[in-house]
């Protein structure tokens, strides 16, 4: 069993989360917000919402991080075994190549290590589109679930 802590400051990323992760994922992992993370313990993987704001806490322990590309100063403040940003930059390890309406493009900019000690490579993904949803919340439950050990094609939303 995986914990996985969101830092966020709304509440949708933790929302978007529990409903699009895949079923047998889901059984796998204690989802909950980094605040209610035991103290001196850390989260497997903690994800870092788009809309955090500069006043929230920041936990200061986990294996790995997964972190918007414009928060990266976050890295530093956070005792990780890696990092990993997600976002719209060239700069994020995890991206998006294209955006249609029909489907989307997500695009593994550089080597990631899984929880599970694999490396992957630098690829694209493909993804149908489903709805309005924010990129942003597409990257971070695609960044979870390869960060997780899923298989890139095995990937959904």
């Amino acid at each position: 069993m995986y914990t996985i802590g969101v830092l966020e400051s709304g509440g949708g990323l933790s929302s978007f989360l529990a409903a699009h992760l895949p079923a047998g994922l889901r059984e796998q992992i204690c989802l909950c917000p980094a605040g209610d993370l035991p103290r001196g313990k850390g989260a497997d993987l903690l994800v870092v919402s788009q809309d955090l704001r500069g006043e929230d806490a920041v936990p200061a322990l986990c294996r790995a991080l997964l972190v918007p590309g414009r928060l990266a100063p976050l890295v530093g403040e956070v005792e990780a075994g890696w990092a990993v940003s997600y976002g719209v930059s060239p700069k994020d390890s995890l991206s998006l190549s294209s955006l249609g309406e029909k489907d989307l493009c997500l695009s593994l900019q550089r080597e990631v290590v899984t929880l599970t000690g694999d490396c992957l490579e630098c690829q694209e993904i493909r993804l149908p589109r489903t709805g309005h949803t924010s990129p942003f919340h597409v990257l971070a439950c695609a960044g979870v679930q390869l960060l997780l050990g899923v298989p890139p094609e095995e990937v959904t939303l």
